[in-house]
């Protein structure tokens, strides 16, 4: 069973990526942006987390991770097709080098949310939550450093006080200091809570972003 289920894993997996590439060509012209936008790409960054766990820990069951795969899934599905239409300063390298590792990021730190509640519940008595949490922190330092190099180039500036900075910066604060409460007694205990309530502070953050740009103006798909 679990053989069938890897397989059935490997193969969505290859479908979605093939159906990422295809929106890079959603302008007729081959734009990378289209395939790292958010919704369509956190599922492919999820589901590559689950071939790394079924490889490294073949015994282990997919189906906590597969969840967050398909329910972010299912919300692509009815989320605004086509492309946003690039200014020229989102068309520049290191606008990917942002998104990549940003998704990448909130798919971490989703992960560690999930097995957090499974410690909480009892599923899970090991705190690997937490490694999720710091690559998580570590892969997302990576996209503010990466994202204020390209404002910079773009803007001017390595930083705005618009509501996409502040968010970033907010996510960036919420970890630090939930790394940090950790060393401190008393809080030790707690830091299951706290990296659940980081999942649903990125999920509220991100996906309110998301549906407000449903409203943009898109070609192609």
């Amino acid at each position: 069973m679990q053989r069938t289920g890897r397989a059935a894993l490997v193969a969505g997996f290859i479908s979605h990526s093939l159906y990422l590439l295809g929106r890079g060509w959603l302008g007729d012209i081959f734009i990378p942006n289209a395939i790292f936008e958010g919704p369509f790409f956190l599922p492919w960054c999820l589901a590559l987390i689950s071939l790394a766990r079924s490889v490294k820990k073949p015994c282990r069951n997919l189906g906590s991770v597969l969840a967050l795969v398909v329910v972010f899934s299912i919300f692509s599905v009815f989320y605004a097709k086509g492309l946003i239409p690039p200014t020229p300063k989102k068309t520049t390298v290191w606008a990917l080098l942002f998104f990549i590792p940003e998704s990448m990021a909130h798919a971490m730190f989703y992960t560690g949310g999930l097995y957090a509640f499974f410690s909480m519940v009892g599923k899970n008595t090991t705190n690997g939550f937490h490694s999720w949490v710091i690559w998580g922190f570590v892969v997302y330092t990576v996209a503010q450093v990466t994202g204020a190099i390209w404002c910079f180039i773009g803007w001017g500036n390595t930083f705005s006080w618009s509501a996409r900075h502040l968010s970033s910066a907010v996510i960036w604060t919420f970890y630090a200091a939930c790394l940090h409460l950790k060393f401190i007694p008393g809080w030790k205990k707690k830091t299951a809570v706290l990296t659940i309530a980081g999942a649903a502070l990125v999920f509220f953050i991100s996906f309110s972003d998301y549906i407000h740009e449903m409203s943009f103006l898109r070609v192609g798909g």
